[in-house]
């Protein structure tokens, strides 16, 4: 651990983390209501896909959410087990989108 090391260009945190993103597989995806907080799923069994400047998620074969990678907030949980995005859609409308990893158990 470097006290004094040079500080990381902003951004370059985002851009590591849509990295290890890229190909996630995912166990459920949930949207985040801005009011209540509460999640409803919408899709199970996913990937997450972040090329050409987006955040694609595509869940059972069909979209479920999309939104520009370069204006989208993300973040991990604490426990690892997935994501929370938080992007503007193509409809212009802010959301927030729970992605939640699928586990591998090592046996």
């Amino acid at each position: 651990m470097a006290l004094f090391s040079r500080k990381k260009k902003p951004g370059a945190d985002q851009r590591e983390l849509l990295e290890r993103l890229d190909g996630r597989e995912l166990q459920t995806v949930t949207r985040r209501d801005p009011e209540t907080s509460a999640e409803t799923v919408i899709g199970k069994a996913g990937r997450i896909n972040t090329l050409h400047g987006q955040i694609v998620i595509v869940c059972d074969g069909r979209e479920v959410f999309r939104c520009d990678a370069a204006t989208a907030r993300c973040g991990e949980l604490m426990s690892l087990n997935g994501v929370v995005i938080r992007g503007r859609e193509e409809n212009g409308q802010e959301t927030t989108v729970v992605a939640y990893y699928l586990y591998y158990r090592k046996v």
